[in-house]
């Protein structure tokens, strides 16, 4: 694999909006556990209360990892590289042609993430309307959203010029 040509890491979920919900999330589990000290008929020991503190818990924890998951997208003189871990390499060799595209992330994909909605295929973050349609020599696609939409676009095309 060569060196990288375009790389850009975004952030999945709005931060703001997670923000909000683990604050609500926070304030409501902080409520059950004052709740269940001061009424007894929800003991702290009691399998309610443990079930009900548990799981407040269990949802604040979720919401802080949502907030530090990024989906990575890296273009280089032979492969696109994407994902929200590890991610998967993709041979430029396999891609036909890619495509500029505007979306929805609600109305196109029913939210972010890697989704699959009206328009196909997505890796979908918040924050942007924009995208890059990636066609396969097979005649399927995906889309991947990207906030440097010109960029990405101009790096795939040359990298896949300079492969012919």
């Amino acid at each position: 694999m060569n060196g990288k040509i375009f790389s850009e890491s975004q952030t999945v979920m709005p931060r703001l909006i997670l923000l909000a919900v683990a604050v609500l999330l926070i304030g409501l589990l902080i409520f059950f556990m004052y709740v269940t000290t001061v009424d007894e008929s929800i003991p702290v020991d009691s399998i309610e209360g443990i079930t009900l503190i548990g799981s407040l818990a269990l949802i604040v924890v979720v919401m802080f990892a949502l907030f530090f998951i990024k989906l990575n997208v890296s273009v280089t003189s032979d492969s696109l590289i994407i994902g929200i871990f590890k991610g998967r390499t993709i041979p430029l060799k396999d891609i036909e042609k890619v495509t500029p595209e505007d979306f929805s992330a609600f109305r196109d994909f029913f939210g972010w993430g890697i989704k699959v909605g009206k328009k196909g295929l997505g890796y979908i973050v918040a924050d942007t309307n924009k995208g890059l349609r990636i066609h396969f020599k097979t005649g399927k696609s995906f889309l991947i959203s990207t906030k440097r939409q010109f960029e990405f676009e101009s790096a795939m095309r040359t990298a896949l010029k300079n492969l012919k």
